[in-house]
């Protein structure tokens, strides 16, 4: 009992008392800042695997479509026989729907190739859809589309961006694996 009337023994306990939440509070605000980053990284890295995806995906559409551009030029009409087998490949453009990463991708990168995906998308749909769209309309959506991202330079704003963004990953300590179909 004489050691509940010291005041050693309350001062003590006080201050241990006080070590332990002052302790406890640090270390939540540093296992919180940890769990933070580490959130934001795997945010990141997502966002990099999309866009590198996505980044393949368009390249292989735009060089595909070229093609068939290529193919008719100089020729002064287009027939079916130019666009044989004509696909757009958009799996990935797809899947990024259900994606969190999708709306991390700068909007005005993603606004130019969800434009192309569209419209091309639709002129060869059309296309396909009883010939609602002639072969020579098909191409002019084409050529157009083509035009509009090599003046935007979509392509090489594309490519700074992700590997921009690979970069800020491994900068972080997590490595991401560059793959490229070149």
């Amino acid at each position: 009992m004489s050691d509940l009337r010291s005041p050693a023994y309350w001062v003590s306990h006080t201050l241990s008392v006080a070590a332990t939440i002052i302790g406890v509070y640090y270390a939540a605000i540093v296992g919180f800042d940890a769990a933070l980053k580490l959130e934001l990284v795997k945010a990141d890295r997502g966002t990099y695997y999309l866009s590198e995806s996505l980044y393949q995906e368009l390249d292989f559409n735009v060089k595909n479509m070229d093609r068939y551009i290529e193919q008719a030029k100089g020729k002064k009409f287009v027939y079916q026989e130019h666009l044989d087998g004509i696909k757009l490949n958009d799996y990935v453009f797809q899947a990024s729907k259900f994606s969190e990463s999708t709306f991390e991708i700068e909007p005005r990168l993603l606004s130019e190739i969800s434009t192309y995906y569209f419209s091309v998308g639709n002129a060869i749909a059309q296309y396909y859809q009883g010939h609602k769209q002639s072969p020579n309309n098909v191409m002019v959506v084409l050529k157009r589309e083509s035009k509009r991202l090599q003046e935007q330079q979509t392509l090489e704003r594309f490519a700074a961006y992700k590997d921009a963004l690979a970069r800020d990953v491994k900068d972080s300590g997590v490595d991401v694996e560059h793959v490229s179909f070149k």
